[in-house]
């Protein structure tokens, strides 16, 4: 035993040296590494070796480079106020950004052979102090192309929620075409002009954006369905569902107004946050059958309009199919509606609240 033990201190004598030349072996080919990569950077990009390939293998080094290269945003230049020939300082006035948008679009529904629908919002003051204006363009698909190729028509804005917006207000477009457009079979598209009308946030600017409303495929339009009858009797736009809605009363009163409108009536729901898990395993059933459709409208959100946009989503709603149905009396899905809404007839009643 004796013997023994300075041959085991000999052995772990000898372990340190050759961990010590590990280690230095180690450290030099990493320096060698790095000191390749920083060559490289000076390489011109048209050489077949990319600096990519080495700075992917370090991803904080290649998040660091790309946060230095990538250029600031731009900042606005600052007009000076002036001193005029006859004394007079003139003070310089320098905008920034926008408050509100021009426009933002819900939907675009077709309604008959020349005339379709926008729905969306507008900046409200914009609405209140000037006079936005609209224009509406019909280009066909297939055609030779400019303008000569198009239909052009007014737009006529309707204010559904006057007097209830916020930042946002509601806005209807309705563009009536003087001939029938998109009827044969060769698809085309709404084309919207939408200008400030030399009266917006800033008189000196006429802001014109131009968007396309709706695009319809070649040979999707069948001319019949407007003088069809009504797929629906009735059809139920709710208003926006928000907070903590009760499963069982939502149970109820879907369970009523199923039977009071009959098998040819449909339910469109608009979650703003209100249908819940326990909320949806109640409709489920009755969507599935296809006597319920739920829309999610959370995005609305982004829009400061009142009481959660209700006034654009049941117009979106009401204007989304006309020759489909006849609407349903104003209700909320806490209200029951007591009696059976007037027969379809010649005149169809229109209703856009709650």
């Amino acid at each position: 035993m004796a013997k023994e033990k300075p041959k085991e201190d000999k052995s772990s004598f000898d372990a340190v040296p050759w961990s010590c030349t590990d280690m230095k072996l180690l450290l030099i080919s990493l320096l060698s590494l790095c000191s390749l990569a920083t060559i490289f950077q000076f390489f011109p990009s048209t050489s077949g070796f990319s600096t990519t390939v080495i700075t992917s293998c370090f991803p904080k080094l290649a998040s660091v480079s790309h946060n230095l290269s990538s250029s600031p945003p731009d900042v606005h230049p600052l007009r000076e106020e002036q001193l005029g020939s006859d004394s007079v300082v003139r003070r310089a006035f320098n905008p920034v950004g926008s408050a509100a948008y021009l426009f933002v679009q819900m939907g675009a529904y077709r309604g008959g052979s020349n005339n379709f629908a926008i729905v969306g919002l507008a900046s409200k003051p914009l609405h209140v102090f000037a006079k936005p204006q609209f224009w509406c363009e019909w280009q066909p698909h297939g055609g030779p192309g400019g303008d000569s190729n198009s239909t052009f028509a007014s737009g006529y804005s309707i204010l559904p929620d006057w007097g209830y917006g916020r930042v946002y207000t509601v806005v209807v477009v309705n563009c009536t075409f003087p001939v029938d457009v998109g009827l044969d079979g060769s698809g085309g598209q709404l084309v919207v002009h939408a200008t400030t009308g030399g009266g917006g946030g800033d008189r000196a600017v006429q802001t014109e954006e131009r968007f396309v409303a709706v695009e319809e495929a070649p040979g999707s339009v069948n001319a019949s369905a407007f003088s069809a009858p009504p797929k629906y009797d009735y059809l139920y736009c709710g208003s926006s569902l928000y907070g903590d809605l009760s499963p069982q009363r939502i149970r109820e009163w879907m369970a009523y107004h199923a039977r009071l409108f009959g098998e040819r009536s449909h339910f469109v729901f608009h979650d703003a946050g209100g249908v819940h898990p326990g909320v949806m395993e109640v409709l489920r059933p009755w969507v599935e059958k296809g006597i319920v459709t739920v829309q999610d409208i959370r995005e609305q959100e982004r829009f400061d309009g009142y009481y959660h946009n209700q006034f654009l989503v049941v117009n979106d709603c009401l204007h989304s199919s006309p020759w489909n149905r006849c609407p349903c009396p104003a209700s909320s899905a806490d209200q029951p509606t007591t009696a059976r809404p007037q027969e379809c007839g010649a005149s169809r009643r229109w209703f856009t609240g709650t």
